[in-house]
């Protein structure tokens, strides 16, 4: 539901959700784009939803940062219109940016 974070849907659904994707980054790539079809109408949503999923261990660093390389792709629902998918980019840009530290402080340790 739109509001999944109030009500704590994705730790709830979490070990569901990672059984489908089995850590497969083509399957984890259509949940980005599920993501953004459930988000399209709120992209402020989106950011919260894939870093959350993040944080549950459903979505892989490195699939998020190869999506956010990305413009549109085949993953891309069709419902969602280049200006809202642009909008959940930027929405989702402090969470890209952060991953993206966060690999760069690895590879210096």
């Amino acid at each position: 539901t739109p509001d999944f974070f109030k009500h704590k849907q994705v730790p709830t659904h979490a070990p569901t959700i990672a059984k489908i994707t089995q850590g497969k980054n083509v399957m984890e790539r259509h949940l980005i784009s599920a993501c953004e079809g459930l988000c399209a109408d709120k992209p402020k949503n989106f950011a919260v939803l894939i870093k959350q999923l993040f944080d549950e261990e459903v979505l892989e660093e490195d699939t998020i940062l190869e999506w956010a390389g990305e413009g549109r792709t085949d993953y891309t629902p069709e419902s969602v219109d280049e200006d809202q998918r642009c909008s959940m980019r930027a929405e989702a840009e402090p969470v890209v940016v952060w991953l993206q530290e966060d690999d760069s402080s690895d590879e210096d340790s």
